[in-house]
């Protein structure tokens, strides 16, 4: 359990850094990075009878991604920057490809999650988010005079949008708490607010249309008319209400509705249109197997699946349309069982977040969200509710099927 969290939130940990230090952050990352790696290699080790079990989904994913690695090796040498930022886009590459992507990922599906004391693994979670966010909130207020400065990532070092899906990851476990756990309490309430407060701060406009997205399929799941409702009222006002602060200025202030209102009044999607061309004339013109990985100036083009296209060509979608169909399977099982998957259910509206944060500012090699939460999602497909429930607790400590 504790590996799994370590694996898909304790890098977070990594990038609280306020006061933008040269040094410490990184050693923190490193060591943060270099422990998953090194118990991913424990824990394929320990669990090689559930890699040989599932065997299929590991080499289809192994083989995909040995291939991208072996397109970027060869993109290198055609980057066109300037030597320091050379060897960083080098090192991020080598970093990300060999280190922290691969073998966590393997290691996340081998693990046996019928055993994971979910439970725990989302009150760990909550409230350590809680407690950051709380932080965030009394930081950001406190010692940031405008948002409009790197006041935008609050005490992360992070990329603005990153840290607005951190503050998404809050809102979700909350909304989850209240209506599929049916959780009571300020704490999830305190959850939603403290979150969305970093989402409006980052003026990031990815984890908004991520929210709508959950939002809609949350109301799949429960299936009452009233939340549709209210839901798609909400919309109504919403939308409304944007474009009443966009006719008449007075949001002119604040740049989350600067940016939101420029996507969808003015469809300013900040350049990512010319990248998106960029990257499909490159897969237009080596269609079989791909072209450069990523473009001359480091760049990418912001969309997951033109990656794909552009840099491996239809060879590659196709090793990851296999892939990618265990994600969707398992994605649909927990989605249709979700109360009966109860704690750990909410492990699919955390992917379903960073898939769509990978149409709009994804990229192969950085999206490690997405590959070990879509990894997650397999690894939760194989439980077998005519075996065993998901190990929980009950009020007594002892382990209980359901409560």
């Amino acid at each position: 359990m504790y590996f799994l969290i370590m694996a898909l939130f304790g890098y977070i940990l990594a990038y609280i850094d306020p006061y933008y230090s040269k040094g410490f952050p990184h050693y923190i990352n490193f060591f943060i990075r270099g422990g998953i790696f090194l118990l991913s290699i424990y824990f394929i080790v320990k669990n090689f009878h559930i890699v040989q079990k599932r065997k299929t989904v590991i080499i289809v994913f192994a083989l995909f991604f040995s291939f991208y690695l072996f397109k970027l090796y060869k993109t290198i040498p055609s980057f066109t920057v300037p030597p320091d930022v050379f060897t960083g886009l080098k090192n991020s590459i080598y970093y990300y490809g060999f280190m922290v992507i691969p073998l966590p990922v393997i290691a996340i599906l081998s693990l046996n999650y019928q055993e994971i004391d979910f439970k725990k693994f989302f009150r760990i979670i909550f409230f350590g988010l809680l407690i950051i966010f709380g932080i965030n909130f009394l930081y950001t207020n406190f010692v940031f005079e405008s948002y409009r400065s790197n006041g935008r990532s609050g005490i992360f070092r992070s990329y603005y949008i990153l840290v607005g899906h951190y503050g998404l990851s809050l809102v979700i476990m909350s909304l989850y708490g209240y209506l599929f756990l049916k959780a009571k309490g300020y704490f999830y309430a305190l959850g939603i607010l403290l979150g969305s407060f970093a989402i409006f701060v980052s003026a990031a406009r990815s984890p908004v249309l991520a929210l709508f997205v959950i939002l809609f399929v949350f109301l799949i799941a429960i299936n009452n008319r009233k939340y549709w409702l209210c839901f798609l009222g909400a919309v109504v006002l919403a939308f409304v209400g944007l474009f009443v602060i966009y006719r008449t200025g007075i949001g002119e202030n604040s740049i989350f509705f600067e940016r939101l209102n420029g996507a969808i009044f003015e469809r300013n999607a900040s350049g990512r249109s010319s990248f998106f061309s960029r990257g499909i004339e490159i897969f237009l013109n080596h269609p079989l197997f791909g072209g450069n990985a990523l473009f001359e100036d480091g760049m990418y083009s912001h969309n997951i699946f033109v990656d794909i296209l552009m840099s491996t060509g239809v060879f590659g979608m196709a090793l990851f349309i296999i892939y990618f169909k265990f994600v969707v399977q398992s994605f649909i099982k927990i989605l249709k069982h979700i109360y009966k998957y109860k704690e750990s259910g909410v492990v699919i509206f955390f992917f379903l977040q960073y898939f769509i944060l990978a149409q709009t500012s994804g990229n192969l090699y950085l999206s490690f969200e997405f590959w070990y939460f879509g990894a997650a999602v397999i690894g939760l497909g194989y439980i077998n509710f005519t075996n065993e429930e998901i190990k929980s607790n009950d009020s007594r400590g002892n382990t209980a099927g359901d409560y």
